[in-house]
């Protein structure tokens, strides 16, 4: 029997426990940087079918790293991600329970497959991607500088060979005047609002010209008390987006003097602050494409690339580091990520289909760059060129 088909014979006796987690997940979701029992309840599930757990890794709060206790360190290393965090409020509406489950299978599988396989498979834990990206912590204290390449699934209603997504960042900018009253003395106030509204008036006015693919949002957080009041502080708020890492931090100096411009021109003072990571872009180059892409056409997998790329996540700055495949899994319904129908669809049988399903992607996968190290060579290379 061909390694392939060993494969998806292990598959097939671990869809039991992959259910397990799966429900157990469901059934209690935890939001980002609250994923204690989740991290417990996966531990325990990795230590009882032979693996050498530790968690926390590098201090970072309910991460875990998983290795085989008979892995050889003279074999190349990959990565598997679990990502096990819910949305707060609306459940596990990005499918990590789904995603999170098809790693742990995936895994499983590929060694009751085959003894003597050529990678040591890592499992890696990393909690809190949707606010605080731990992947980054993880990242800049050297847990990803030992692997040849990453590899997960994000379940979607669609198939895709790569889940693309944009460099991100934000800017938290305050402004500090004086107050006095609006009638009775103006003349001795200086309007903390007025920065504020020159600085998105100025943001206004750069757009035209920002690289393409760049996209600036923002809210006025605090604009003062009463309208009889001269505020003496006020806030905005801005998200920025960017199709590259580089073009990011050009945005975001832009969007900085942007800050003080307006601070000078109103004659305020002004500091700004990060409220979270940067995020880095994930790149799939053609060789990724091509792999995954043969391996869902030949599971008959109906495929919709598209060049919309919206939405972040601190994979890609572990894709600054090393190679990362992340393909898109449908589930089988068309409903929007993020939304109530999607968590509700992970608890029933589509959840359990885009278990399966990115699993046997992620796992044919890497079986194949494990049987054709000229390919991943060619991954490691385009990944190289991007980044340099």
């Amino acid at each position: 029997m061909k390694m392939r088909e060993k494969f998806e014979e292990a598959l097939k006796e671990m869809i039991p426990l992959g259910k397990e987690i799966l429900d157990w997940m469901n059934a209690q979701p935890e939001a980002s940087g609250h994923e204690k029992q989740t991290c417990a309840y996966l531990v325990k599930k990795l230590s009882e079918h032979g693996y050498k757990v530790t968690s926390p890794v590098k201090r970072i709060k309910y991460s875990f790293l998983a290795k085989r206790k008979n892995s050889f360190e003279k074999k190349p290393k990959i990565a598997i991600l679990c990502e096990y965090d819910a949305v707060e409020g609306v459940g596990h509406s990005c499918g990590h329970s789904a995603s999170c489950a098809a790693s742990i299978i995936c895994a499983l599988a590929l060694e009751a497959a085959y003894e003597d396989f050529p990678f040591d498979i890592d499992l890696i834990g990393t909690p809190n991607e949707e606010i605080a990206g731990a992947k980054i912590s993880m990242l800049e204290k050297g847990l990803f500088s030992s692997y040849e390449f990453a590899i997960l699934s994000q379940m979607s209603p669609v198939n895709s060979t790569c889940f693309h997504t944009l460099a991100a960042s934000d800017l938290n900018v305050h402004f500090f005047g004086k107050t006095a009253h609006a009638s009775a003395n103006p003349w001795e106030g200086i309007n903390a609002l007025n920065g504020v509204q020159l600085f998105f008036h100025a943001i206004d006015l750069i757009r035209p010209y920002l690289e393409p693919g760049s996209q600036i949002s923002g809210i006025i957080k605090d604009g003062g008390i009463m309208p009889n009041l001269i505020p003496d502080k006020a806030s905005a708020y801005v998200y920025l987006r960017a199709n590259r890492y580089e073009q990011i931090l050009r945005l975001k100096e832009r969007v900085e003097n942007c800050a003080k411009g307006s601070a000078i021109a109103s004659e305020n003072q002004f500091t700004t602050e990060q409220l979270n990571p940067t995020y880095a872009e994930i790149f799939c180059g053609p060789t990724t494409e091509k792999i995954l892409g043969n391996i869902m056409d030949q599971l008959n997998l109906s495929r919709q690339e598209t060049s919309n790329i919206s939405g972040s996540s601190d994979v890609g700055n572990v894709n600054l580091e090393i190679p990362v495949l992340y393909p898109m899994i449908s589930i089988g319904k068309d409903v929007p990520l993020y939304s109530k129908e999607f968590a509700e669809c992970m608890r029933e049988s589509f959840g359990e289909n885009g278990m399966k399903t990115g699993a046997l992607v992620m796992g044919k996968a890497i079986i194949h760059l494990a049987m054709h190290p000229d390919e991943l060579q060619a991954i490691k290379e385009e990944h190289d060129s991007y980044r340099n």
